[in-house]
């Protein structure tokens, strides 16, 4: 796809050619773990009603296309809660040296707020890691409504 407003190829675009071009022959779901978790590879290529047998140049430019779209915004659908005993907390995330902590705005990318798990925190079992998120999602929420004023 062509951008209207520069005339250049889009990053999906600039993407899918470059993974044509070295990956044509690999199944799409080994493509993809490259660039997402190797968990969630199922649930988009599912969600997308693409086969994980399907090689990258059989892909139907359709089906790219709704994966792109469900990569930028995956639905959640939050449907109860499960016992302590399957509950569990992973590391990784954001780097707290690239979040500004009074704002929780990302050092890197103005505009760009960050709250809770995903960020690199680390916390005991026992309500800290949702008291994290909590006052993290206040400050986060609180500044970026500010620069929404700020900006309208």
């Amino acid at each position: 796809m062509i951008c209207a407003r520069t005339g250049r190829p889009t990053p999906c675009s600039r993407i899918r050619l470059r993974l044509a071009k070295q990956e044509a022959k690999k199944q799409i779901k080994n493509v993809l773990r490259g660039y997402f978790p190797e968990r969630l590879i199922p649930l988009l290529l599912g969600k997308a009603g693409v086969s994980e047998e399907l090689t990258y140049d059989n892909l139907p430019r359709q089906s790219w296309m709704e994966l792109a779209k469900l990569a930028k915004q995956f639905p959640v659908e939050a449907n109860g809660t499960l016992s302590i005993e399957e509950a569990f907390v992973t590391g990784g995330g954001v780097n707290l040296k690239e979040i500004d902590p009074r704002s929780m705005q990302s050092k890197l990318m103005p505009g760009l707020f960050f709250c809770g798990e995903i960020m690199d925190i680390h916390g005991y079992t026992g309500g800290y890691n949702i008291t994290a998120a909590f006052t993290t999602g206040y400050t986060a929420g609180k500044s970026a409504a500010a620069e929404a004023l700020e900006l309208a």
